[in-house]
């Protein structure tokens, strides 16, 4: 038996509180029913705030029609995710992520093989791990898979993953996983978005991942990807990531390329010469994040005239030098009118641990919606402006 916590869910919407034994459970909130015959095909007890044990003897397994089947987003105190999910053989969509779910996953999950929808994951202190061969059997009877997602798993990346010709959604990050992606991934015609952070792979990161055809967003930060980024050819991607990896070289012409793209995170690896001018034609790009690196020379001055700019760190590049006396806050652009124009939007600028040096313009004031800004580290000197009190946003 269940009770009803409002804090057991980080969202709250209480569908069975709706629940009446004195009305067709068809009717009830979070539940679905197959018109014709009146049997339940899906249950949505999401954000339910339910607390307690999950049993193997739940009467929700009875529920032999069931097609779409979200638990995510409650707290089942670490319980067991029971074999007899597997017997739910007409399942399509099966999501128990971020519901206290702990111990092994069960290989009968893999018996589920019309499911388009897997996610299972767990919350702190609750850990989840796959037996020893559950993996490959998952990625080998699930293969109409759409949409795939596991945490808390250790060993190595399996290569079958990479030839679910249906998968658009791919998570595995936060995960203990080991290993490189294979040259061949050509069978992720349809994949959308591919999320592999803050696991332990490495070798490189080949061309033919960012040249998906459908692919608009690449998480593969946090990870010991290491060597050179290939260029490659892509009209889709809009959010790219490789943070804390140990990727060197120059920064790939094809990343400066992407038109459509939003956020592009190349911070903590070891790129290395100038920033390329072609940065400022991204016209969509908000997010720039290309600190901690070896980036020398000079800040091109086009990066304060991007408008939608909203995010810029270039913080801990130590090659950069110079006096900046009016130009260290947009980045090294020259004072003129256009700089209030363009950087009145919420912003945030990250340029410490450089060897900036000079003296802290008054014109920093006009920049009235700066919300963070970290200069640190620098060789800066002079009197803080008093233009600073204008910045009524600044945190």
């Amino acid at each position: 038996m269940f009770t009803i916590n409002p804090n057991a869910s980080v969202c709250y919407n209480p569908t069975t509180l709706s629940w009446n034994n004195r009305t067709d459970c068809c009717s009830w909130m979070g539940v679905h029913c197959e018109e014709t015959t009146g049997q339940v095909i899906e249950l949505d007890l999401a954000c339910s705030g339910l607390q307690g044990k999950f049993h193997s003897n739940s009467s929700l397994f009875q529920l032999s029609k069931l097609k779409r089947l979200y638990l995510y987003f409650n707290n089942f105190s670490g319980s067991l995710i029971s074999a007899k999910f597997g017997e739910l053989s007409n399942l399509t969509h099966l999501d128990l992520s971020h519901s206290g779910f702990t111990g092994v996953i069960p290989a009968e999950i893999s018996h589920l093989s019309k499911l388009q929808v897997l996610s299972i994951s767990t919350v702190d202190p609750y850990g989840l791990r796959l037996g020893p061969y559950n993996f490959e059997l998952l990625l080998k009877n699930l293969t109409q898979l759409r949409k795939f997602h596991l945490d808390s798993l250790r060993g190595v990346l399996p290569e079958r993953v990479f030839h679910l010709s249906n998968l658009e959604h791919f998570e595995l990050s936060s995960n203990s996983l080991t290993g490189s992606i294979p040259s061949n991934v050509s069978g992720l015609q349809n994949l959308q978005l591919l999320y592999l952070s803050s696991n332990y792979l490495n070798g490189t990161i080949l061309s033919c991942i960012f040249s998906l055809p459908s692919l608009f967003l690449l998480d593969l930060s946090n990870n010991f990807f290491s060597g050179k980024i290939q260029e490659f050819k892509s009209n889709t991607l809009e959010f790219v990531s490789v943070k804390q990896n140990q990727l060197q070289g120059p920064i790939p012409k094809s990343l400066l390329d992407l038109q459509d793209v939003q956020v592009l995170i190349l911070s903590q690896n070891n790129f290395s010469v100038q920033i390329a001018s072609t940065v400022c034609n991204l016209k969509t790009l908000s997010v720039l994040d290309l600190g901690s690196n070896h980036l020398n020379r000079t800040i091109p001055q086009c990066l304060g005239e991007m408008s939608g700019l909203t995010v810029l760190g270039l913080n801990e590049n130590s090659d950069f030098s110079g006096h900046h006396a009016n130009t260290l806050i947009v980045t090294t652009k020259s004072l003129d009118l256009e700089l209030p124009r363009v950087l009145t939007t919420s912003m945030i600028i990250d340029l410490s641990r450089n060897r900036f040096e000079g003296y802290l313009p008054s014109i920093i004031g006009d920049l009235v919606g700066l919300r963070t800004q970290n200069l640190s580290h620098n060789g800066l000197e002079g009197i803080i402006p008093a233009s600073l009190q204008h910045l009524s946003v600044l945190e």
